[in-house]
């Protein structure tokens, strides 16, 4: 915002260009006017030296002849006078619609920048005011949902109604998520899978909306993204969240805690699973094309659909873990082939 302040301050510090640039076209046509006045009696002079030439002034020629070389010179001065004066005003005409043009730009581009300006104060004042709802508390202290969903939902229509805060807003929202769900170690029964009871866990509310509204999200068309613009989502709670057909391109959910996690359809594109807690999670039909799984754990997980083709750091004990052991997930041939052939050989006696 100060840019485009500085911007339109020196905009219109270039009002003295245009005040002299006309001043100088004035006085240029009020120093031709002499030349002007020459050239409009250039007809009436050539028109002079015609009848007094010798060739004109020695010849014999009739009373006719003579009226019709006389018709014929008054004719051309006429003519003459008419397109010089015709040129003259046109050019006249032009350099002042010149100028007026040059001016309604200058004027229509005033009022633009102060339409940015303005329109950049009220994204300011939108900004300014949703965030602070992110922080809304009840008299109990307890997180006013309402009032946060409000805010949250503000931010997200101020990135889709302008690019330049696209990220800002992204970079808010995601450390909203880290800061209010991020995970704390607990202590489970050993007696039962770890993602036995997952499906009954559920993200607050408020954090559950960013959520969806990180899926939904479009980002911006630039030519390369930087390194940092992402969604960062590292060490979250995130059980049983749902990801339905989001698009979580380059997300970061470095040891998230994905456990029941509903992700039917997402795309995790370039995103980093690695050390992410994913049991019993619903992978269907989830592309993870350069998604890197090192060190994932994907016990239980339905890979029913999943494309881990090109999937990064994923081993064959991995996808073994997965509920039917991986059955309907599309691997590498490598890594298919390694699978077929344990399948093949033959069991314990």
């Amino acid at each position: 915002m100060p840019n485009r302040v500085n911007s339109a301050l020196t905009w219109l510090g270039q009002r003295w260009f245009l005040m002299v640039f006309a001043a100088l076209v004035a006085v240029v046509l009020f120093a031709s006017v002499p030349t002007l006045v020459r050239l409009t009696q250039y007809p009436a002079h050539t028109a002079a030296t015609l009848r007094n030439s010798p060739f004109v002034s020695g010849a014999k020629l009739t009373g006719e002849a003579r009226l019709a070389l006389e018709k014929d010179l008054l004719l051309y001065e006429t003519d003459s006078r008419i397109k010089i004066w015709t040129a003259i005003v046109q050019a006249i005409g032009g350099a002042a619609l010149f100028i007026g043009l040059l001016f309604s730009w200058r004027n229509l581009r005033a009022t633009q920048i102060k339409l940015d300006i303005d329109r950049e104060a009220q994204l300011t004042n939108r900004f300014t005011a949703a965030t602070s709802q992110l922080g809304e508390q009840l008299s109990n202290g307890a997180p006013n949902v309402e009032a946060r969903l409000g805010g949250i939902y503000a931010l997200a229509s101020i990135a889709r109604d302008s690019p330049r805060d696209y990220w800002p807003v992204m970079e808010i929202l995601t450390a909203y998520v880290r800061h209010n769900a991020v995970w704390h170690q607990t202590v489970q029964d050993d007696s039962k899978p770890a993602h036995a009871d997952v499906p009954r866990l559920k993200p607050r509310t408020d954090v559950q909306a960013i959520l969806t509204v990180l899926g939904r999200s479009t980002p911006p068309e630039v030519k390369a993204l930087r390194f940092d613009q992402k969604f960062d989502l590292r060490y979250t709670d995130l059980r049983g969240a749902e990801f339905w057909d989001a698009h979580l391109e380059r997300t970061d959910f470095w040891g998230a805690h994905l456990e029941g996690a509903q992700l039917w359809g997402a795309c995790l594109n370039d995103a980093k699973l690695a050390k992410a807690h994913l049991q019993g999670a619903n992978l269907k039909d989830v592309k993870f094309a350069r998604t890197d799984f090192t060190e994932a754990d994907l016990s239980g997980a339905d890979l029913t659909g999943a494309d881990l083709r090109s999937a990064v750091g994923l081993s064959l004990a991995q996808v073994a873990s997965a509920q039917d052991k991986g059955a309907g997930a599309l691997l590498a041939q490598s890594l298919a082939a390694i699978s077929i052939n344990a399948k093949k050989q033959p069991g314990p006696h």
